[in-house]
């Protein structure tokens, strides 16, 4: 029997701009789960790139992802020595505004539930070789962007977003607030796509 995961699939994702509506047909052709989920990461990933830079930041890809992508086949079989978990687990974007002078790395993830469940070991490794990185979730409900820095979160299960994260536009106040409603619109879109797609099914923990 053909194996579900590895059958090309189509996702028909409406998308709200502008007061515009388009529909984006994005086919992914024999998917595994591995690259499912990382395509997931880059969509929501290159979503939050594209608003900062709307709002006048300079956004550039910073995992190894983009910078290793030629060996980071080799590099996901490497041993865990610390030089590999701190390559592994680099945030994904490097934001820099240009008027304060201020850079940040910042992590992006995104969970279709209010109450996203994160992997202990993956988030050790984000505080322990980036604890001054900035966490950003994407989250399908009331201001959709939530941030927070990774050294003020405490180690835990299960976070709530209400209480242990702030707006992002509390950290990156530059962010322009028709924007974040319209990418708002777009995200929730994006991962009510997702979660109806026949093939897969919703998952609390973050992607």
């Amino acid at each position: 029997m053909e194996n579900s995961a590895e059958t090309e699939r189509a996702l028909i994702i409406p998308m709200y701009l502008n007061t515009q509506t388009s529909s984006i047909v994005i086919r992914v052709s024999l998917l595994t789960d591995f690259h499912d989920t990382l395509f997931k990461g880059n969509v929501f990933k290159e979503l939050v790139k594209v608003l900062f830079e709307k709002s006048g930041y300079l956004v550039i890809p910073y995992g190894y992802e983009n910078q290793l992508s030629s060996v980071k086949g080799e590099l996901a079989k490497t041993n865990n020595s610390p030089t590999a978990l701190k390559i592994r687990s680099s945030p994904d974007l490097l934001i820099y505004d240009n008027q304060t002078k201020d850079v940040k790395l910042v992590e992006v993830k995104m969970s279709s539930y209010e109450s996203p469940r994160l992997n202990r070991n993956v988030f050790e490794n984000y505080r322990k070789f980036w604890d001054d990185a900035i966490l950003i979730m994407v989250l399908p409900f009331e201001s959709v962007f939530y941030a927070q820095e990774m050294h003020n979160l405490g180690l835990k299960d299960q976070y709530d977003p209400r209480t242990d994260f702030k707006k992002v536009q509390d950290i990156f106040q530059r962010l322009n607030t028709n924007d974040l409603k319209n990418y708002g619109k777009i995200a929730r879109n994006l991962i009510e796509a997702m979660k109806k797609n026949p093939h897969d099914e919703p998952e609390k923990q973050l992607q």
